[in-house]
């Protein structure tokens, strides 16, 4: 049987976005969360170096 594409219900724009908000936003702060730590591996580390104290530099 073949049904009536015209008859058929069409879903609401509004709805659709709402779902597509509900997927991509969690999905976004996952990726930025997981690249922000990601870039931790490959940042150079910070140069500490020991203060010259007035007393030692005679």
């Amino acid at each position: 049987m073949m049904t009536n594409i015209a008859a058929a219900k069409k879903s609401s724009p509004i709805l659709i976005a709402a779902a597509w908000a509900v997927v991509v936003l969690p999905t976004a702060w996952g990726l930025n969360y997981t690249i922000q730590n990601a870039l931790k591996i490959f940042a150079k580390p910070a140069v500490v170096t020991a203060p010259v104290s007035s007393s030692t530099a005679k």
